[in-house]
C-alpha cells in the first residue's frame, strides 16, 4: 500500500476516531469488492468456469439480445469515461472527501460490471471454433491477457489505482498523497503506453470458441478503450505537454514494436 508504517499513536488514534476509521474501512471494503469483481469479469468475458458468461445462460432472441447488450456496453462506456473526466471528479469532491473520490469511482465501476454480468444476453451463434494447437494458442492468449491486466495494475500503483492508498494516507498516517507530477516511463511503458488496455484487448479477442455475443462484447469494449485512451491522452498532453507528445511519437499505444522488443531501435522515450 504505502511504505510508511503507522506509529502506535497513529494506529490508536484511527481505532478510536470514527471519522477516520469508517472512511478507511469503507475504502478497504470497496477494494475487496473490486478484488472479486475484476477476476469474475475477466472469467465472464472469457467464458471460463462461471455458470453464466457472455456465451452461457438464458437469453432473448438475437435482435433483442443485441439491443440489450449494446445498451449495457454503452452504460459501461458512459460510466467509465464520464466519471474519469476532471470536471466530474471536481463535482464528486464537492460531496465526498478528495481521498475517497477514487473509491466512489471504483464503487460505480463494480456496480456497473455486476449489472452487465447479470443482465447480459448471450448470443451463442458460433463465428469460429478452433481445436488442437490453434485452440490451445487462442485460450493461452486469453490467460496471457488476464495476467497482463494484473501486471499492469501493479505497474500503475495497484493500491492507488483502486483508491485504498489515498484513504490510507488521509485517514491513517495523515501524510499528503505523494503524487509526482512528472512523466515517468519505466519497464513495460518503454514498449507500450497503455499496458492495462493491452491486457484487456488480448483477453477480449482471444478465445478458442468465438460467438456472436463475444463479438458484440469485444467490439463494444474495444471501441470504449479506443475512445477512453483518446480522452486520457488528451488529458496527459494537457498535463505534460511536449514531453508526452515526444513519448507518444516513439512508443505505440497498445502493441509493442518488434524492433523495440529486440532492442533494435536506438530511440529512447
Amino acid at each position: 500500500m504505502d511504505l510508511i508504517t503507522p506509529t502506535p499513536t497513529q494506529a490508536r488514534d484511527v481505532l478510536t476516531s470514527r471519522s477516520r476509521l469508517v472512511p478507511f474501512l469503507f475504502s478497504f471494503a470497496v477494494y475487496g469488492v473490486a478484488g472479486i469483481t475484476v477476476p469474475l469479469m475477466l472469467l465472464f468475458a472469457g467464458g471460463w468456469f462461471l455458470p453464466k458468461t457472455i456465451d452461457k445462460g438464458p437469453h432473448l432472441s438475437t435482435v433483442p439480445a443485441i439491443v440489450v447488450d449494446v445498451l449495457l456496453l454503452a452504460l459501461f462506456g458512459l460510466q467509465h469515461s464520464g466519471m474519469a473526466r476532471p470536471s466530474f471528479k471536481a463535482f464528486v469532491t464537492r460531496w465526498v472527501p478528495e481521498a475517497l473520490e477514487r473509491t466512489v469511482y471504483i464503487v460505480m465501476v463494480c456496480l456497473v460490471m455486476w449489472v452487465i454480468m447479470l443482465a447480459w444476453q448471450p448470443i451463442p451463434a458460433v463465428i469460429w471454433s478452433a481445436e488442437g494447437t490453434a485452440g490451445l494458442v487462442l485460450d493461452a492468449g486469453f490467460w496471457l491477457g488476464f495476467v497482463l491486466v494484473y501486471a499492469a495494475t501493479l505497474l500503475l500503483n495497484h493500491f492507488h489505482l483502486l483508491g485504498i492508498s489515498q484513504a490510507y494516507r488521509e485517514y491513517v498516517i495523515q501524510v499528503p498523497d505523494a503524487t509526482v507530477d512528472r512523466l515517468q516511463v519505466n519497464g513495460v511503458y518503454r514498449l507500450v503506453r497503455h499496458p492495462l488496455m493491452t491486457g484487456l484487448l488480448v483477453s477480449f479477442w482471444f478465445a478458442s470458441t468465438f460467438t456472436v455475443g463475444h463479438l458484440v462484447w469485444a467490439l463494444g469494449l474495444t471501441g470504449y478503450i479506443l475512445l477512453g485512451t483518446y480522452l486520457e491522452e488528451r488529458d496527459l498532453i494537457a498535463r505534460f505537454g511536449a514531453s508526452y507528445r515526444a513519448y507518444a511519437a516513439q512508443v505505440p499505444a497498445f502493441f509493442p514494436s518488434v524492433f523495440r522488443i529486440f532492442g533494435r531501435s536506438s530511440r529512447q522515450p
